[in-house]
């Protein structure tokens, strides 16, 4: 094998079989072509300038940045050849973008390769075990198969408001965003979209680890501007997730798609998803739906996940797993008079898998209902009844089920006709 140190190309250069350039790879007005099954060792960084190309039908292995300042694309589009970036901690630059076809991502356990600059990968993206860091910047993936994405660990984390990672989503198929953050257990919050059709559309998802009341870090792809106060809340809101929030956005075609967010349960009881109204400033319940994910291993088994169909308003792409309020009075007087006849919950809608016991204060059960649909009016099952099946004016206790992830509500209500 030859070696080559410090390699500025000003010519041509061919290669049928593996070389090795030592320290830098620099591209000044040249082409490089190679070809397939051959590649090209850089134990350094590549540099293209002034409208140098890589033609590229085999595989460029580089252990320090990718620096493209050529004013093209450098590697001329659909040579189906791999870029591989090896090193430990890899920056991504330059003043032109690199329309990359397939970029593969190994090095040492935990490295990082972070752009500097907006980047294409037009057919596959292998994330492997690292972390693609976006910053502010956006990688596309603008090969449409839902299989364009794979990982072994591996994630896309965005420290900055406006990075994102993009996919191509041209059919009604579920496409993945493997999103994560090391700071979080678990490490992925992934995102699912699914397309109600096949129309050509990009959609884009990032996971900010953070707690959104404290993103000052710019303006989102929606032009939604942080920060996104935790405080500032619609009524039916308790509150909102600290620990991270998600920015999704459709960048381009129209369409519905359902959302599908994963979490895990040390994460915290929630009850639906949350968006961030930029008219109104506030959090606002969006009614999704939880349930238990079946993401599996790949996404480090996350517990729950939260999903609705037919999404359309991505005006504003921030979101966050929420708290509803619940609302339970403190009696009921059911005279018909048409006031407080009825032990109604308020936001208990928010909550379809409910239950209701009630008790009286010998911890006899006079009502129980699955799910309660806010029409108690005082029946009994039997116990302590005044007339018919009316129990008696008392003071009664409950226990409330709201679901299996959220912690049963307790306490006592007086009955007073």
């Amino acid at each position: 094998m030859k070696q080559y140190k410090n390699i500025l190309l000003v010519v041509g250069l061919l290669t049928t079989a593996s070389i090795a350039a030592q320290d830098m790879l620099t591209i000044n007005a040249a082409g490089i072509t190679v070809q397939n099954n051959a590649s090209i060792t850089v134990q350094g960084s590549v540099i293209n300038n002034t409208n140098g190309t890589i033609d590229n039908l085999g595989t460029v292995y580089v252990s320090g940045n990718w620096e493209n300042n050529g004013g093209n694309t450098c590697l001329i589009n659909n040579s189906n050849g791999w870029v591989e970036l090896n090193g430990n901690s890899q920056i991504i630059k330059g003043t032109a973008i690199t329309d990359f076809y397939n970029l593969r991502l190994t090095g040492t356990l935990g490295s990082v390769k972070t752009l500097n600059i907006n980047t294409n990968v037009n057919n596959q993206l292998a994330l492997g075990a690292d972390e693609l860091q976006t910053a502010n910047n956006i990688v596309y993936v603008n090969n449409a198969n839902t299989n364009a994405i794979s990982w072994n660990g591996g994630y896309v984390a965005s420290s900055d408001l406006g990075g994102y990672l993009v996919r191509n989503t041209t059919s009604d198929s579920s496409y993945t965003f493997p999103v994560g953050n090391s700071l979080l257990a678990g490490i992925y919050r992934s995102v699912k979209l699914t397309p109600n059709s096949g129309s050509a559309r990009f959609h884009g998802v990032r996971l900010a680890a953070l707690n959104p009341s404290n993103d000052n870090t710019g303006v989102s792809a929606s032009g939604a501007i942080g920060p996104f106060s935790e405080y500032n809340l619609s009524q039916d809101v308790a509150e909102i997730n600290t620990l991270f929030y998600h920015n999704i956005h459709q960048f381009s075609g129209t369409g519905t798609v359902t959302v599908a967010i994963d979490y895990f349960a040390s994460d915290g009881l929630f009850s639906s998803v949350a968006q961030w109204d930029v008219n109104n400033l506030q959090w606002e319940d969006q009614n999704y739906t939880y349930s238990s994910s079946t993401s599996g291993n790949n996404l480090n088994n996350p517990t729950y996940t939260m999903s609705k169909t037919n999404v359309s308003n991505l005006n504003s792409d921030v979101f966050a797993l929420e708290k509803l309020n619940i609302k339970i009075p403190g009696g009921l007087s059911p005279n018909g008079d048409g006031n407080n006849d009825e032990f109604y919950i308020e936001g208990l809608d928010y909550y379809p898998e409910n239950e209701l016991v009630i008790f009286n204060r010998w911890g006899d059960e006079v009502f129980k209902a699955s799910p309660y649909q806010n029409n108690w009016e005082g029946q009994s099952k039997g116990s302590m009844v005044l007339t018919g099946n009316e129990v008696v004016d008392a003071t009664y206790f409950y226990v409330l089920k709201l679901s299996n992830e959220v912690a049963p509500l307790s306490g006592s209500l007086e009955l007073k006709r």
